[in-house]
């Protein structure tokens, strides 16, 4: 199974997850969200959109996509709010897909009006040649 079929399941067909959650974030507003692949995270990103990196800070410190910002996953899904205005582009990721889109459906339903999850990983980000920044706030190409 890919990370594509995983999330996709994952948000089932309505945009609702199906996966089994803990108690504490069982949500009955999760709101549908769409994943865009890394073509079109490219293309957003290059249009201004805000990334917002959901991943823990050991992996951020390793490396994120150039002018993302951190809000690790568990801290947005308990405030999802970020430092952006609620129509601005948003796109979310993290090592794989899953997180993302966990991190896109809470800012969705808190009001955030054009939020995507990236399908791939910042890995796949990397390898592609997409710009990225290092803890030594270098940027590479």
């Amino acid at each position: 199974m890919t990370i594509l079929d995983t999330l996709r399941r994952w948000l089932g067909r309505g945009g609702r997850s199906s996966a089994p959650r803990n108690a504490d974030r069982a949500r009955s507003d999760q709101t549908p969200v769409e994943v865009i692949d890394l073509e079109g995270a490219f293309e957003a990103h290059q249009a201004g959109a805000r990334f917002i990196d959901v991943r823990e800070p050991g992996e951020w410190a390793q490396g994120h996509i150039a002018g993302a910002v951190h809000h690790p996953i568990d801290g947005l899904e308990a405030q999802p709010q970020i430092s952006v205005a609620r129509d601005t582009p948003v796109v979310t990721y993290c090592a794989a897909g899953i997180r993302a889109a966990r991190g896109a459906a809470a800012l969705a339903a808190s009001g955030y009006s054009d939020v995507k999850a990236l399908d791939a990983g910042y890995g796949d980000w990397q390898a592609a040649g997409y710009p990225v920044e290092h803890p030594d706030n270098e940027t590479h190409a």
